[in-house]
């Protein structure tokens, strides 16, 4: 299905700009920089990797190995991949992870919330940083579709974060306990993201892990002779990524190739080579990882013990 998606929309994207104007891009292409996007790719992973097992640590948890961090790292990835819940699958399949490792409900919980507020934290701050920055460069000529949602979304998101410790449910019956819960989890993992953003290994893990993936898109567009301004990149890059936090199937294949390479275009990329930039980058940041994610899946009561053994 997400070979299906990828094609169409490319098929479909190619009509744009008329085939032969893809294939003489295509034979064009300097392949070397491939390689940089293997590189950066790995390094990305590598920053998640220690983020991860950073926040797991934190507040005297467990101490994971490099082996079986690599596999809750993957095994995230196959969850997101294989179900369309806009990432919920690779959330579940964190809390799973932690669970076996010892943590409690409310501290997997609040780990899990944690993490992914860094995650995201720092994504809505370079992207913030990147709308605004194009919007004053004089002569750019960007769509504000692309620039405005990104001045309007990030601050709303802060301000709600920032409201979220004085906010008070008037709740009833069964679910008062539970909703009472939820938000304590939700407060302490936001104070838990925060104390985090200050502590050296966390934060230059998620440094990593995003500067590593930009650095994959913008290899992938050199290979076809596209050079942007770092702001420009940056804002192409959030806009395409925003697509997997949408429940589409199969982790947003298709649907990120779409928004990232009309962000380019909307940026002043030819169309041509903002489409094969854009695969290029997507053949390192989703193909090639959804191959060992996918054969953790079926070692998960091992991956189950080895975490139990560890918590002990």
């Amino acid at each position: 299905m997400a070979v299906l998606l990828v094609v169409g929309i490319a098929l479909l994207i190619g009509r744009f700009e008329g085939y032969a104007t893809f294939l003489d891009e295509l034979a064009a292409a300097d392949a070397r920089w491939l390689a940089v996007c293997f590189g950066a790719e790995s390094a990305s992973f590598l920053g998640y990797a220690l983020a991860l097992r950073a926040v797991v640590r934190t507040d005297g948890g467990p101490t994971l190995d490099g082996l079986t961090t690599a596999e809750v790292v993957f095994g995230s990835l196959a969850a997101t991949r294989l179900l369309a819940a806009a990432g919920a699958g690779g959330l579940a399949f964190t809390y799973w992870a932690l669970r076996r490792a010892g943590l409690s409900r409310h501290g997997s919980v609040v780990r899990v919330l944690a993490f992914n507020t860094l995650l995201y934290a720092v994504f809505g701050a370079f992207a913030f940083g990147a709308a605004l920055a194009v919007l004053l460069r004089p002569g750019q000529g960007a769509r504000t579709a692309v620039v405005v949602p990104w001045l309007v979304i990030v601050p709303a998101c802060v301000a709600g974060a920032l409201l979220l410790p004085g906010s008070r449910y008037r709740v009833a019956g069964r679910q008062a306990g539970r909703l009472r819960r939820a938000l304590a989890d939700a407060i302490q993992g936001a104070a838990l993201a925060f104390h985090l953003l200050r502590r050296p290994v966390p934060l230059a893990g998620t440094l990593l892990w995003w500067a590593g993936d930009v650095a994959c898109l913008w290899a992938g567009l050199r290979a076809f002779g596209v050079t942007l301004p770092l702001d420009a990149l940056l804002l192409a890059y959030a806009t395409g990524y925003a697509a997997t936090l949408l429940p589409l199937p199969t982790g947003g294949a298709g649907g990120v190739e779409a928004a990232m390479t009309f962000a380019l275009h909307a940026l002043g990329v030819p169309l041509a080579p903002a489409l094969l930039g854009v695969v290029a980058y997507r053949l390192f940041n989703f193909w090639l990882p959804t191959i060992p994610a996918l054969l953790v899946v079926p070692d998960l009561p091992r991956l189950g013990r080895r975490l139990e053994r560890q918590a002990s």
